[in-house]
């Protein structure tokens, strides 16, 4: 037989689906051809480039820097840090720390689901004594008893996304809002809330509301200066009004903003305080003789 005949081409070799520790590799050594046993080769940093960190994919090169936000008391990477940066630990520390907050935050809260449930059946509970009593003292014949009013519900509100406000001096212009984070329905069902223009219309006699109440009013607002111009920044200013059950109304408050200084001279703060006496079915409403933005608090102090 000639000895082409007895040459195997490594392509006709039946493929392998694994390999085990008895098995052998045939490998070329300075010193001749060997077999070398699978449990004996050793891959390492020494003889695998692959796993030289100048040869991953995308590494940054040159010099580089970490830029970080503090996020809760954590330190998480921005999008300023140079693109590829080889991270380390101390680097990433924050964002894993921050994620163990944020899991153990939703675990309390969840705990908590239940006792939320428990304690707003037992305030609806509470809610419905207190009207059966209401009942049967207005029932009763005695005058002192069916004179007293049970007074259980504030009308606080809270209103955000602000605007209004009119472009020409001399003239005003209601307020509005986009948004309720605390509609006054939630503390009392018979107040009701208009954003646009606002207005709140506090309950009638016999609705948890009686006459006298003092009630906070808060207010952050950015307002621009009246007709801007090299002769003119006169400051903008916010009124306050109270329209009466008996449709008499008048302006009980305005407000004048406070320049915002040489950083924005055509711009002033104007952060309204003021503390109201409302009775049953008074209304709030608010205007501006320039634009604003901001937001607005309303809370119940007292009887």
């Amino acid at each position: 037989m000639a000895i082409e005949d007895e040459i195997i081409n490594i392509a006709d070799i039946d493929v392998g689906t694994e390999i085990l520790k008895t098995d052998k590799l045939l490998i070329e050594t300075n010193n001749g051809t060997k077999l070398l046993e699978f449990k004996d080769f050793v891959v390492g940093p020494d003889n695998i480039r692959s796993v030289r960190q100048d040869q991953i994919e995308g590494n940054a090169s040159g010099e580089t820097n970490t830029s970080f936000s503090v996020v809760t008391g954590f330190n998480i990477l921005t999008d300023s840090t140079t693109s590829g940066l080889n991270t380390k630990y101390s680097d990433i520390s924050g964002t894993i720390e921050l994620g163990k907050f944020n899991y153990n935050a939703i675990e309390r809260l969840a705990s908590l689901s239940a006792e939320t449930i428990t304690n707003k059946a037992l305030i609806a509970e509470v809610l419905l004594n207190i009207t059966n009593l209401q009942a049967k003292l207005e029932a009763t014949d005695s005058s002192v008893l069916n004179s007293i009013v049970l007074t259980t519900s504030a009308c606080n509100f809270s209103v955000e996304g602000g605007t209004g406000g009119h472009r020409s001096s001399n003239s005003k212009s209601a307020l509005s809002f986009t948004k309720a984070s605390l509609d006054p329905a939630t503390t009392n069902p018979n107040c009701s809330l208009q954003l646009a223009p606002f207005l709140i219309t506090f309950p009638d006699a016999g609705e948890g509301f009686v006459d006298n109440t003092r009630y906070l009013i808060e207010g952050s607002f950015n307002q621009s200066v009246l007709a801007p111009s090299a002769n003119s920044k006169t400051q903008g200013t916010i009124t306050i009004y109270v329209d009466k059950a008996d449709g008499t109304s008048s302006a009980v408050h305005t407000s004048v903003a406070e320049s915002a200084g040489a950083a924005n001279i055509n711009m002033g703060y104007n952060n309204v305080t003021k503390i109201l006496t409302i009775n049953t079915g008074d209304k709030i409403r608010f205007s501006a003789d320039s634009p604003v933005t901001g937001s607005l608090n309303g809370t119940k102090l007292n009887n």
